[in-house]
């Protein structure tokens, strides 16, 4: 036997475990031996703020403490401070390492002067600039003021310098004393510590080692497919061992050793196209594509920082967005929210035309969603929401010349059952979301599928598997996009959403390196790794599902709107602002009715104020940002810019309105009669008194126990120990509406009840199942008396104490009827809250109801949502709190009650008892949300027989409710313009001239057309085929049923003369059941 058959060196299995955790050392830059690992390396050469190389100046922007944060003022335009530093107006002093600058919200900008040292610009390597000030800046070229790229401090630190013969640079940056999530007092998520400030750590100049730092991303991605893989794939064992090989071949001591590491790599693991854009060019085609990769940057339009911050993070994003692509060809970006763009075109217009016009002529960045905002889509009403899409589509075609396919929407907090049709009608057929991964009790079953709405319209819907739309590119978000794909069996790929987000910022250099790295594993070690594909369009991934779906045929459906089980409590949050909110909705749809018909009257002496409206518009949708409206921002966006904001816009619309009122009066001495904006209400005489029947007048009568208020119809009984309605019957039949016998509630309707509220994380956010059980009746009134007695109107007024300082006064009052009306007659109630003072507690008021069946009927955007009012399922305990708009109702074969409101959305309906959600109290973001004092109305509208267009249209009223003096014979003739007949249930919803007319004279104006025009919405409110005639006194021209845009025509109608009228026509339509419809009159 020869000695080399004999074991003198005996080899032992290496241990997978320490072998796998040894290799963080080699790229972990802190740790014991990160001098004796790759990082040693990454730099050639690296020069310090040194006062000679590099030299830094700051100015900070005057900030009085104490004034708005917000004010033009603290973010002056970049041209007008570099002018001022020219002219020596400004004094700018010499900036050090670790000085501190602040405060909270402020704004200092920096001059940045460097000299590289000769050796470094005869290299003619790629050399950088390293800046962090752990607040967000931006690097603008003095002489063009056109952005170059950002920093975010963390992640976003580098700016590539552009070669010069001399090594000589000059800029400024623009440093806005925040976080990239605002200023959070220790959370991100807490009300902001005012008083932060920001140090400088680091102005160095670099001169990096790029194969060291190619070798880090290249170990990165090894590293993690040896942790991640399966145990039973190969791939993940060679990547172990390639990496430990790795380690052993370095030398600390050898520079050149790094080369050595990334050929052995390169030679055993990835292919030869690692670093370049040609690597998603190769492996198998015919192999599936597990993931598909797009670059976005979520901007919340505001959050943990204000509308006026928002407008800088825009540019900071997107400029260091379109650098990229400079470099990376294959990259694609998409962005939405036609608001973000105008405000880049209005504050940055040479970088909106020079750099981010000619991206999307490149098609490399995309304009997507096709909404004024990333809008909340519970809260809105449905003519807010069909202005979302018909302001962001008609901008971005007037900027870009195209509209989105697609809804973009990954951060909203549920989507209303209307949202499907919407977009049909607005030129959308996709969707997108993310949201719904984030459920807190019911995973939702699908990642590819259709949704259809309650009229059957439906949308392609993808929500990204990965379960995130801000991903690092990491390996491992690949590989959970490849892996958690819900519906494999349809459609087996998945979108990943990579780039920084929420608080912008978008991809980085080394998310694009990351994804190229793991393509060339998959080329090189097959579809365990999964295949990425990089470079193709939203619109084409959506293609390739219909094309590997038969045309979406084979994929599941989701019917009716998508419940996001997760912050509950948006519906109720932020009061004020919500009830702003309609408010301003009802004054727009008031001035564009009282306008469109007054220039149809007065063409040539009345000009429709469009400019105007559209620049209200414009605010209200801004305001409906998926973060405002719902009640999560922090305080300052609401005492400083969407409060305020929409207090202008009321304020605006009540002057235009006045204005046209005036104009009107002017043109008529004929006597004055009060109108509203219904189409089935009647002029009224100013002076008018009821015309009352004796057996339908109110009276209220006083008992020891009780007080009774009655009127003939109806007959209300309030306990004077409790304070609550303890009947409500119809006296006419002998009916009662409420049961206090049976249930949770035994005590009455309008009972107000406290809950605890104290959420496991989000505050402002969400209200808990938990807490659906911990409540306390508020059972002791301070007082209860008669208020009012008029055979008009008859009141109680009650006053409960809830704290020292915070009291409930619930006036509850019926008015008379009359014959004709008594089928109307409902009980109304006025509660103000004064100076609400809670600290985590959610008030309601509950109305424990005679009614029984499965389901209870909650207005939504034009139609009704119906859910459930038992526990069967996991998935009906999830909506223990829902989102309705005007109304809800409760409805049995033979009778119902209806609870009608004023500015409320959050409700719930379970076994007998239907609940309003009046007030919370979070302390987070925003530490004195929905503090003092707040005015609500509501009403008891009980019906015989199932719900009806009764409640549909009762509800409008106690909402549009503002009264108009004009003329008698002009007021005749506004009616006379447009108007409806036919089923009840349809109704007429909104009126505005052509937004084409060229006589309009709109800034959206597409195509303006030498004609005049009204547009008219009309829709089916509660699920049922419809026929209805519209009638006018118009010289018709030609009548079309058009989309929302105002631009697509579905088809043409014909109007007949009416028989009884010649001067009306008549143009009958037909409704399926809860459709939107849109007609063009023109004349």
């Amino acid at each position: 036997m020869s000695s080399e058959d004999i074991i003198y060196d005996p080899q032992f299995k290496p241990v997978q475990g320490i072998y796998e955790n040894r290799l963080r050392q080699f790229i972990d830059t802190g740790g014991d031996y990160h001098d004796l690992n790759l990082p040693k390396f990454y730099d050639k050469k690296r020069i310090s703020l040194d006062h000679d190389h590099v030299k830094v100046w700051w100015y900070q922007v005057s900030f009085e403490r104490g004034s708005s944060p917000v004010s033009s003022d603290k973010r002056p335009s970049w041209k007008s401070i570099i002018e001022r530093d020219k002219k020596g107006e400004l004094e700018f002093r010499e900036a050090n390492i670790n000085q501190p600058f602040g405060p909270s919200w402020s704004t200092t900008w920096f001059k940045v002067k460097i000299s590289l040292p000769e050796d470094w610009v005869k290299s003619d390597e790629q050399l950088l600039f390293q800046w962090d000030c752990s607040n967000e800046g931006i690097v603008i070229d003095p002489k063009t003021l056109i952005p170059v790229t950002a920093f975010s401090g963390g992640e976003r630190t580098e700016y590539v310098l552009p070669k010069t013969s001399d090594g000589k640079h000059f800029f400024y940056i623009e440093a806005g004393n925040n976080g990239m999530f605002g200023c959070g007092a220790g959370s991100t998520i807490n009300p902001p510590d005012d008083n932060r400030f920001f140090h400088l750590r680091k102005a160095d100049i670099v001169w990096p080692d790029l194969d060291a730092r190619a070798l880090y991303i290249d170990f990165w991605m090894l590293g993690d497919a040896a942790r991640e893989l399966p145990g039973d794939s190969w791939q993940k064992h060679q990547a172990r061992q390639l990496g430990n090989a790795v380690m052993n071949l370095f030398d600390p001591n050898d520079r050149s050793s790094v080369r050595k590491c990334r050929e052995l790599l390169q030679r055993e693991y990835f292919d030869s196209f690692l670093e370049s854009s040609k690597v998603y060019e190769q492996g198998e085609s015919q192999v599936l594509t597990n993931v598909y990769g797009i670059g976005n940057c979520h901007i919340d339009t505001a959050w943990l920082w204000p509308f006026a911050e928002t407008r800088r993070k825009i540019v900071r994003s997107w400029s260091s967005q379109c650098t990229l692509m400079d470099r990376f060809p294959e990259y694609k970006f998409v962005a939405s929210q036609a608001q973000q763009f105008k405000w880049l075109l209005e504050d940055h217009p040479e970088f909106f035309n020079k750099v981010l016009i000619p991206k999307i002529q490149q098609s490399q960045f995309f304009a997507v969603g096709g909404t004024w905002v990333e809008n909340d889509t519970n809260i809105p009403s449905g003519e807010s929401l069909a202005r979302q899409f018909f302001f962001g589509q008609r901008f971005f075609l007037k900027h870009f010349g195209l509209k989105s396919k697609i809804f973009w929407l990954p951060d909203t907090f549920g989507y209303s059952s209307q949202m499907p049709q919407l977009c049909r009608l607005s030129g959308i057929d996709k969707f997108l979301t993310q949201k719904l991964s984030w459920n807190n009790i019911n995973s939702f079953p699908h990642s590819t599928f259709n949704w259809a709405g309650i009229d059957g319209s439906q949308l392609l819907t993808h929500m990204p598997p990965g379960n995130t739309y801000t991903a690092d590119s990491h390996f491992g978000d690949v590989l959970r996009t490849a892996k958690q794909n819900k519906t494999p069996e349809c459609y087996g790929s998945g979108l990943m959403l990579y780039g920084k987000g929420d608080g912008g910022g978008g991809p980085t250099e080394e998310m694009l390196q990351k994804m190229r790295r793991i393509r060339s594993m998959n080329n090189r070690n097959g579809n365990v790794i999964p295949k990425l594909q990089v470079g193709i369009t939203v619109d084409e991934f959506y293609d390739d599902i219909l094309k590997r779906t038969n045309q979406g045929h084979d994929l599941p459906t989701w019917s009716g709107e998508l419940y996001f089980e997760f912050h509950r409590g948006t519906y109720t949050s932020q009061a004020q602002t919500k009830k702003l909110m309609r408010l301003s909705e009802i004054k727009l749809h008031d001035l564009e009715w009282i306008a469109a018909k007054t220039s149809v009257l007065y063409p040539d002496s009345y000009k429709y104020p469009s400019k105007q409206i559209n620049e209200l518009w414009e605010n209200v949708l801004l305001c409906q940002f998926h973060d405002v409206l719902p009640g999560s921002c922090i305080e300052m966006v609401y005492k400083y810019e969407a409060v305020p904001m929409l207090h202008n816009v009321v304020k605006e619309c009540t002057s235009l309105i006045d204005k046209t009122v005036q104009f009107l009066q002017s043109q008529s001495k004929a006597d004055l009669v009060e109108m509203r904006t219904l189409t089935w209400s009647k002029p009224e005489k100013v002076s008018e008194e009821c015309s009352l029947n004796g057996s339908y007048t109110s009276s209220v009568t006083g008992y020891d126990d009780y007080i009774v208020l009655a009127n003939g119809k109806l007959k209300v009984i309030i306990c004077k120990k409790t304070g609550v309605i303890t009947s409500v019957t119809d006296e006419t039949l002998g009916v009662e509406y409420l049961d206090t016998e049976h249930g949770r509630n035994k005590l009455g309707a309008n009972q107000f009840v406290i809950f605890d509220d104290k959420p496991l994380g989000w505050q402002a956010w969400d209200t808990e199942l938990y807490s659906v059980n911990q409540y306390k009746y508020v059972t002791k009134p301070k007082k209860v008396q008669v208020s009012c007695n008029t055979k008009e109107k008859c009141a109680v007024e009650v006053i409960f104490q809830i704290s020292e300082k915070c009291k409930i006064k619930s006036v509850i009052s019926l008015n008379a009827t009359a014959v004709t009306d008594a089928k109307l007659s409902k009980v109304d109630i006025s509660t103000t809250v004064e100076n609400w003072d809670a600290r985590n507690k959610f008030l309601k008021v509950e109305f424990p109801v005679n009614i029984r069946n499965d389901f209870a009927s909650y207005e939504t955007q034009f139609g009704i949502t119906k859910r459930p009012t038992h526990y069967n399922t996991s998935w009906d305990v999830a909506k223990f709190e829902v989102c309705h708009h005007k109304f809800a109702d409760y409805s049995e074969y033979s009778k119902g009650v209806s609870i009608l409101n004023n500015c409320k959305y959050g409700f719930s309906t379970h076994g007998n008892l239907m609940r309003l959600s009046l007030l919370r109290s979070p302390k987070a973001p925003d530490a004195h949300a929905d503090m003092g004092t707040h005015e609500i109305k509501y009403a008891i509208y009980p019906h015989r027989g199932a719900l009806s267009s009764d409640t549909v249209k009762l509800a409008h009223e106690f909402n549009y409710c503002f009264k108009y003096k004009l003329p008698k014979d002009i007021g005749m003739n506004f009616d006379d313009i447009i108007s409806i007949s036919g089923d009840e249930n349809v109704i007429l919803s909104n009126i505005k001239r052509g937004e084409d007319d060229s006589a309009v004279k709109s800034n959206y104006s597409l195509n303006p057309r030498d004609e005049q025009s009204i547009v008219v919405r009309v829709y089916e409110s509660l699920g049922g085929e419809s026929f209805a005639s519209l009638n006018t006194t118009l010289n018709l021209k030609r009548i079309e049923k058009v989309d929302n845009l105002e631009m697509k025509v579905y088809k043409s109608l014909t109007a007949t003369r009416d028989e009884s009228n010649h001067a009306i026509n008549r143009i009958p339509i037909k409704l399926r059941p809860f459709e939107i419809a849109s007609f063009r009159l023109y004349f």
